[in-house]
């Protein structure tokens, strides 16, 4: 089961990933694309998720539906940063998500056989006219079984996860700069 412990931000995660972007806009413009942002804008997304779905296909078992920030529960929200949190067998066919209506629930759930991630999306001044926005993914698996399972769907999972989270932020820049 995992420790309260667990949650805290000075704990090392077993996974994480980190990537930014200089945008021409103040946070709140920047944070407002990113609620708004949908994986399908990016006209990469659909290979991407047609080989997340292959080992599904293959086993002849049902597709997940596509896995999107409303999925997410948000844990926190300030003018500066946006912060959700996602619990799963990540390397399942479906997922493994468990679904949680408020923030409460998520860092209330101790379910040992599922990985939490957290995606924050953070805005830093950078110069007065311009904005870092910064996103981080962290995964904490409760249990080395849990770290054994995860660990190959990482592997696999990341550089294409890294690929789509970078042309996110240059679409948000876009939009942001666009509209500025």
């Amino acid at each position: 089961m995992c420790s309260k412990s667990a949650y805290a931000t000075t704990e090392p995660f077993d996974f994480s990933e980190h990537h930014s972007i200089l945008i021409r806009a103040r946070p709140g413009a920047i944070l407002n694309s990113v609620r708004h942002y949908r994986l399908g804008d990016d006209p990469l997304f659909r290979p991407a998720l047609y080989l997340r779905e292959l080992p599904a296909r293959l086993l002849r078992a049902r597709p997940p539906l596509p896995l999107d920030l409303q999925d997410f529960t948000l844990l926190s929200q300030t003018n500066r940063s946006l912060v959700y949190g996602l619990k799963g067998a990540f390397w399942q066919t479906d997922y493994g998500l468990r679904r949680f209506d408020t923030p409460m629930e998520f860092l209330g759930d101790r379910d040992a056989s599922a990985a939490t991630l957290i995606l924050s999306f953070m805005t830093v001044p950078a110069t007065p006219k311009r904005t870092r926005l910064v996103t981080q993914t962290h995964v904490l698996c409760p249990t080395s079984h849990v770290r054994r399972c995860f660990l190959p769907y990482w592997l696999v999972i990341r550089p294409v996860s890294g690929l789509l989270r970078r042309r996110m932020l240059s679409q948000i820049k876009a939009r942001c700069e666009r509209s500025a």
